[in-house]
């Protein structure tokens, strides 16, 4: 039996149902922490979404960040909030 796949908005709003309709993974990545990257190629569809994942672990006082984003045309552009304490990144892109 499958169950699906749903990530959620600040809010509490539904932002990615695989169970509302289908959607394709078009690009999958992982950020390098520390860094700020930009990725190219992605396919472009007339409705995408981006979710993304805190990779790694932090422990004790440490304060962590996880990547930004902006998805525009074919490129998606992540920027690390601190050049020290940002954490590695795992990107997907799914579109419709």
């Amino acid at each position: 039996m499958a169950y699906g796949y749903k990530t959620f908005n600040s809010n509490g709003s539904v932002l990615f149902s695989s169970a509302d309709s289908t959607w394709t993974l078009l690009f999958s990545t992982t950020a390098s922490a520390n860094t700020s990257q930009t990725f190219t190629g992605i396919p472009v569809m007339t409705t995408r979404t981006v979710t993304r994942v805190m990779l790694g672990e932090i422990t004790g006082s440490v304060e962590g960040y996880i990547h930004t984003f902006s998805l525009s045309g074919s490129n998606l552009v992540t920027t690390a909030p601190s050049s020290t304490e940002t954490v590695a990144t795992f990107f997907a892109v799914y579109g419709k």
